[in-house]
């Protein structure tokens, strides 16, 4: 049977975030894994920075009324504020708040150990190979939408 790569992601994804949703509690910290996770986990680890809204879409790939709507969420939860760019005041500032510090502690561990399940058994020289292919292909992807 011929393998194809949409089926292959698709089965990959679901594959991961199956796991992911046994590792978390309550259904409000299973959906930090998704999208909202993301931010709050890269706007922790880019401690100082200062990230805009646009700098997120960019970094994730996704529509800027799709950004917004994350945002709003986490800053409704409390995981996020936004305040003017001083440089900019059109530009909002994304930044985490203290909640969000001490949820991407305690999923940060979570994420870790995630890493090493996926990784098992994959030598350093395999993994090179599959985010050379990974880049290529979203390479590709990014080519068309231009």
């Amino acid at each position: 049977m011929e393998r194809h790569i949409l089926f292959e992601e698709r089965r990959l994804h679901n594959l991961i975030f199956r796991k992911m949703r046994c590792i978390s509690g309550d259904d409000k910290e299973r959906r930090r894994y998704k999208l909202q996770g993301m931010i709050v986990s890269y706007l922790c680890e880019h401690p100082g920075e200062r990230i805009c809204q646009k700098d997120l879409e960019s970094e994730f790939f996704v529509r800027g009324s799709t950004m917004a709507t994350a945002i709003s969420q986490l800053e409704q939860e409390g995981y996020v504020e936004r305040k003017s760019d001083n440089a900019d005041r059109r530009l909002k500032v994304v930044t985490p708040t203290e909640s969000a510090k001490s949820a991407y502690e305690n999923l940060s561990v979570h994420f870790r150990d995630m890493e090493k399940t996926l990784t098992r058994g994959i030598s350093p020289e395999e993994l090179s190979v599959y985010f050379k292919v990974v880049d290529k292909i979203c390479n590709n992807l990014e080519a068309e939408n231009k």
